[in-house]
């Protein structure tokens, strides 16, 4: 367990062991072994088996879990955290020690004012900070893909496209959950929440880096789909070659399977010049066909 209070400088500091703590950091088994933790039960429920954030707001509290997913692959939580956000303290519940370095997190952004919902917002905020970048580090993905779409050079970017399309659909979800989150704690009716004008800020920072992302899948669906029509044109391209292929020498199969029976009676088999016709009849035969294919434009 750590506690902290709000320092000088805006900074979080060691609270002494016996004075109030504004901050309060617990693992999930602290919050196990403790029986008063104010809704236990729900919140070891949240921790457990929720998979995305999310907030219920008490009489008394607001409760719930924070998840930001990893921007490097799919379906994973670097951070995890749960919180019981009260009018003069907040505790953290954290996973695997990942908010030991709270303080160093925060740097000295707290107004000496500030209630302990701020360092709440702060941390969201401090995880969210970097993913405008991380989207548009996307977009360009994106763009060299469809560059590579377009004028066929390289492998075919389809398996690459469906990964980022995951990421984008995740991330998509991950903002709406963290813009709905901020606008329950910032319509000015939740008492923990002293100034609720930042999380109003918040949430809509949030829903619009929700629709960035949106715009960002539907352009790699649109390049999937593009990816994948290229991929059934080539597939028919070399159906449409092969069925003209095996077109070409069905005649001239059926042409050798007749006189590849050598019956007595067969007027050409004692001919001197049946062997060059023949010959002359499969080649008539082969340019024919391929001159009909042409004016087709099938070859």
């Amino acid at each position: 367990m750590f506690q902290y209070r709000i320092g000088e400088n805006g900074s979080l500091v060691p609270a002494a062991e016996k004075g109030p703590a504004f901050v309060t950091v617990l693992s999930a088994e602290d919050v196990r072994q403790d029986e008063s933790f104010p809704h236990r039960k729900q919140m070891l429920h949240n921790l457990g088996s929720i998979r995305y954030s999310r907030a219920e707001i008490f009489s008394d509290s607001v409760q719930g879990v924070l998840r930001f997913p990893d921007k490097g692959s799919q379906q994973k939580s670097h951070l995890a955290i749960g919180f019981c956000l009260e009018r003069e303290r907040l505790v953290l519940i954290e996973s695997l020690g990942t908010l030991r370095d709270l303080p160093e997190r925060l740097n000295g952004r707290l107004p000496p004012d500030a209630g302990p919902d701020r360092v709440l917002l702060l941390l969201a905020e401090r995880e969210s900070e970097e993913d405008i970048f991380f989207l548009q580090h996307i977009e360009e993905r994106l763009e060299a893909l469809e560059e590579q779409v377009l004028t066929g050079k390289g492998e075919s970017p389809f398996e690459t496209l469906l990964g980022i399309r995951k990421k984008l659909s995740e991330l998509n979800a991950h903002y709406e959950q963290l813009s709905a989150l901020a606008e329950a704690l910032g319509d000015g009716g939740v008492d923990p929440v002293r100034d609720p004008a930042p999380w109003r800020r918040f949430a809509g920072m949030m829903w619009r880096l929700k629709q960035y992302a949106s715009l960002l899948r539907e352009y790699a669906i649109q390049l999937r789909e593009v990816c994948q029509a290229q991929q059934d044109a080539r597939q028919n391209r070399t159906m449409s070659i092969l069925t003209v292929v095996t077109t070409i020498f069905l005649p001239l199969t059926l042409l050798t399977g007749w006189y590849g029976m050598n019956f007595a009676n067969m007027p050409e088999l004692h001919w001197r010049y049946g062997y060059p016709a023949a010959i002359a009849a499969a080649v008539i035969i082969a340019v024919a066909e391929i001159v009909y294919f042409k004016k087709k434009k099938m070859l």
